[in-house]
């Protein structure tokens, strides 16, 4: 035999040898044939899309499935290389592309839910009975790199997959760990979600919110008086949903109010938005619906929902009319909306029923709220006034806000002088150091009027509706 008949019969050989080796599967495509009872490569795949904020509650409804039925699902980690994604159906054909075949360890992430930490499956693969039936899951960061996940499920019949996703949608839902919480989203960014945090507000007494009456009495019958009575107007074909918006100077008491609302409806999911997370009005609504009843609020709304005659549009805008508008008129939701400058809010916001039904003003207070305030900011300290009308009369065009800080300055002041009492002298004097020429601005940012408006008198409560 030549040379040339050698490496051909070499050639020939080893494609002899690679045609009839036996290709051992893949351990984790072996371990889904067995736990299926069928070759899974021509099984059809589920997938939906879980969005960033329901991962957790993902997590809380696997758990609350496993305690349903008795039975926890098996996992699999996945090994895979770096910068790889796998699908359920990579992984029933080859195994999965830059993937170990062997089992890895699985990937959790602790989630802060206010109330405790719960450790949520990142990335594995589940072995799953539903109703007797098997199905294969897995759950993996989204493909695309976005900060969601993609769920997909398999099953030898796919209505056993479509199944067991609708059951376990229906557990998120009941078990969502921020139902009745207060929820702050964080501030928005082009391509990624705003982060979303529980906070736990202040609890705020009914004594400590310095209002008129009137308008008080009128912010509690259209929030909390009209949840009490939403049975009976969804009888009468009565819509549900509603808007307040909040208006009037810094310092007046706006978000002091609302931690207030929160409190008087404890039962309520809240959904804070501010600042920079004003761009995530969108998923704030879808989040507030899906967890009614709820309460949206939307603080200093004029940074993004200013005339259109006047100031440059922001999509934030219309995001949050369609939001408004797009909403269920049955759903018990609330709009709470604040702004120091109502002029400059877009009419189609502001004066429209059905996005905005109330309007009130929270204006400065005169002389009686000033002297509640000083005896409610009072509280703890020691307290050597005599007579405290110069010391109110001082005060005339200022907010409630400033008062807190004239305290705090006086204090400080006695503290520094070596006195145990804050004194009238010393509050007068902290009045004079707030609203001198060099602390104009301090004064302003604390609600304190300017001259010619104090002179003037406190504004009146208006109510629109």
């Amino acid at each position: 035999m030549d040379a040339e008949e050698l490496a051909a019969g070499i050639v020939s050989l080893a494609a002899w040898a690679q045609e009839h080796t036996p290709v051992r599967e893949p351990v984790l495509r072996g371990r889904v044939r067995d736990h299926l009872g069928v070759d899974p490569a021509g099984l059809e795949v589920v997938t939906e899309e879980l969005s960033h904020y329901d991962h957790v509650n993902f997590q809380v409804a696997l758990d609350a499935l496993a305690e349903e039925t008795g039975e926890r699902p098996e996992l699999l980690g996945l090994a895979l290389d770096h910068g790889f994604r796998v699908s359920l159906s990579e992984l029933a054909k080859s195994g999965g592309l830059g993937m170990s075949d062997e089992p890895g360890p699985a990937e959790f992430v602790q989630v802060d839910v206010g109330d405790r930490v719960i450790s949520c499956l990142r990335w594995g693969l589940l072995l799953v009975r539903h109703e007797g039936g098997p199905l294969v899951v897995l759950l993996a960061p989204d493909e695309h790199g976005e900060p969601g996940l993609v769920l997909q499920a398999m099953a030898p019949e796919r209505v056993t997959a479509e199944q067991w996703l609708v059951h376990l949608r229906a557990l998120m839902r009941r078990h969502n760990v921020y139902r009745g919480k207060v929820v702050s989203f964080g501030g928005a960014h082009p391509f990624r979600p705003a982060p979303l945090s529980v906070r736990t507000l202040p609890a705020v007494a009914r004594e400590q919110i310095v209002l008129p009456e009137e308008a008080l009495e009128r912010i509690e019958r259209h929030t909390a008086g009209l949840a009490q009575h939403r049975d009976r107007l969804r009888a009468a074909g009565r819509h549900v949903k509603r808007g307040l918006l909040l208006h009037g100077p810094p310092g007046t008491g706006k978000t002091l109010t609302v931690m207030y609302l929160a409190g008087l409806m404890p039962d309520r999911t809240v959904v804070l938005l501010a600042g920079e997370a004003l761009g995530a009005v969108s998923p704030a609504c879808r989040l507030a619906r899906s967890l009614e009843p709820a309460m949206v609020v939307l603080e200093d709304v004029d940074l993004i929902a200013r005339n259109r005659v006047h100031f440059q549009t922001t999509p934030f805008l219309f995001e949050l009319l369609n939001a408004m508008d797009g909403l269920d008129e049955d759903a018990d939701l609330i709009f709470v909306l604040t702004t120091n400058r109502p002029e400059d809010l877009e009419p189609a916001l502001a004066s429209r029923p059905g996005r905005v039904d109330l309007a009130v003003e929270l204006p400065l207070p005169d002389a009686g709220a000033r002297r509640r305030l000083f005896d409610l900011y009072g509280r703890g300290l020691e307290l050597d006034v005599e007579d405290w009308e110069p010391v109110v009369a001082a005060t005339d065009g200022t907010s409630p806000a400033f008062i807190r800080e004239l305290y705090r300055r006086a204090t400080l002041a006695a503290a520094e002088a070596g006195e145990e009492r804050v004194t009238g002298a010393r509050l007068r004097a902290a009045v004079g150091e707030l609203k001198d020429r060099s602390g104009r601005l301090t004064a302003s940012l604390l609600g304190a009027a300017s001259p010619a408006q104090a002179g003037a008198g406190p504004a009146p409560t208006v109510v629109v509706e």
